[in-house]
């Protein structure tokens, strides 16, 4: 499946988006039109594919990347852009994967790629406006206790005490302006930026350190024998290992040659979600909703996120679309929900609604493996990752260069694939979405 098709499903979500309005984007790199060899081929310029490919070459690699559209074109200069600790699947998750030790030792590196990515966007000239800050909000009374056992692991168990803090009652309003919030989780070193703009940084650092870039150059197939070949409509790219970094859009590559490979389309899921960013408000009243412009998200399953940009927009998104769903009354809902969680801004008109697609995986728990011992993959980061794309980046080139220690703790998460087609599968996530919409209100 390209690209476009499988944008097509969100065509009328795809909307405006209001990052690209904030950038002036680098001109378009030459698409691929020849043959050229490299030690490492990456496949996806997104977060995890530039995030290998910078990696790769600090090791001294060789590498070209390959992109089908525009460089961060889907969710990576898409997103929400909070940068957050963890993954998209609950700790307890991983814990019964990989067992209590391996666990710690994955939230620990999770913490390592929300420093990678501060590092790259706090460095001199990134402009990424970054801001320190998250508010993790009980939605419900009956999700104070869970998040406050949670706020006291976070010291206990896994070592991230020093950067929370708690609230709760009538003191929550103090964080959130919001009625509707009954206690949070202060995490102060987490935060938010421009999604958009650190794709952007990461461009210019991987051609800084050499890696050759093409774009509007899909790869249609990979022929594996002594070396890879990588098959795009004008060219070819021949290389020692491959770092696949497709995600959401995996459908359309197909591989020869590889023995007993996962099938890595039925691993991941195709989930449209949508965002809106409003018409700047006044300065003193974004500083009175959300304190200290923290980013926030709150304790439901199907959960809302949001956070306030430097002029002073809401930038809002929940929800996921399984089915097709008409645009119009997503951003309608959203903004009802804006609304009814902040009155203050129901006179505040939407001025940007965007949609896309993210690769989410049964379990939500990333999906890194091999096909062969040449051919590594990273997908299903399932909404979070900003952060898990950064180590995702690091332990695959690891793995490339032979330390893979890291890279194969995570590839020991057990994955279930989705039913086969694509309307059974979809069938089955909005089954499960209605299953938690019910629990969320049932559970207040």
């Amino acid at each position: 499946m390209s690209r476009s098709a499988a944008f097509a499903d969100a065509a009328q979500i795809a909307g405006d988006c209001y990052y690209e309005h904030t950038v002036e984007r680098l001109p378009a790199r030459p698409r691929l039109t020849d043959r050229v060899d490299a030690e490492v081929a990456v496949i996806g310029g997104g977060f995890a594919g530039m995030s290998a490919a910078i990696e790769l070459a600090k090791r001294g690699r060789k590498v070209v990347l390959l992109e089908a559209e525009r460089v961060a074109g889907a969710a990576s200069g898409r997103n929400g852009g909070q940068v957050l600790p963890g993954f998209g699947c609950d700790i307890d998750l991983l814990t019964a994967e990989l067992g209590p030790e391996d666990a710690r030792r994955a939230w620990d590196w999770s913490v390592e790629g929300m420093a990678i990515v501060r590092e790259r966007a706090l460095q001199q000239g990134a402009d990424c406006e970054f801001t320190p800050g998250w508010l993790y909000l009980a939605a419900r009374a009956s999700h104070v206790d869970d998040l406050r056992a949670w706020h006291q692991s976070l010291g206990q168990d896994w070592g991230y005490g020093q950067h929370v803090g708690w609230v709760e009652g009538p003191a929550t309003q103090t964080w959130s302006a919001s009625p509707h919030y009954h206690a949070a989780i202060i995490d102060r070193y987490a935060g938010h930026l421009n999604p958009l703009k650190l794709a952007l940084v990461m461009q210019r650092e991987c051609e800084a350190l050499g890696v050759r870039i093409h774009e509007h150059s899909p790869v249609c197939r990979v022929d594996m024998g002594a070396q890879a070949v990588l098959h795009t409509p004008e060219g070819r790219v021949q290389a020692d290992q491959v770092v696949v970094a497709a995600n959401v859009f995996i459908d359309g590559l197909n591989f020869s040659g590889a023995a007993q490979r996962p099938n890595l389309t039925r691993r991941v899921m195709p989930v449209g979600n949508t965002m809106i960013a409003t018409a700047p408000m006044a300065p003193e009243l974004s500083a009175r909703l959300l304190r200290n412009r923290f980013a926030a998200c709150d304790s439901n399953f199907l959960l809302d996120y949001y956070r306030i940009t430097p002029d002073h927009r809401m930038i809002f998104g929940g929800g996921s679309t399984y089915l097709k769903h008409d645009g119009a009354d997503r951003i309608d809902a959203l903004r009802r929900k804006l609304v009814h969680l902040y009155p203050e801004l129901g006179n505040l008109p939407v001025e940007y609604a965007w949609g896309g697609l993210i690769d989410v995986t049964m379990s939500r728990a990333p999906d890194f493996g091999r096909l062969d011992d040449r051919v590594f993959y990273l997908q299903g980061f399932s909404g979070h990752g900003v952060n898990t794309t950064a180590i995702a980046g690091r332990v695959v080139a690891e793995a490339v260069a032979g330390q893979p220690e890291r890279f194969d703790v995570f590839s020991r998460i057990r994955h279930r694939d989705f039913p086969p087609g694509r309307f059974l599968r979809r069938v089955a996530l909005w089954s499960g979405t209605v299953y938690y919409r019910v629990r969320d209100v049932l559970s207040s």
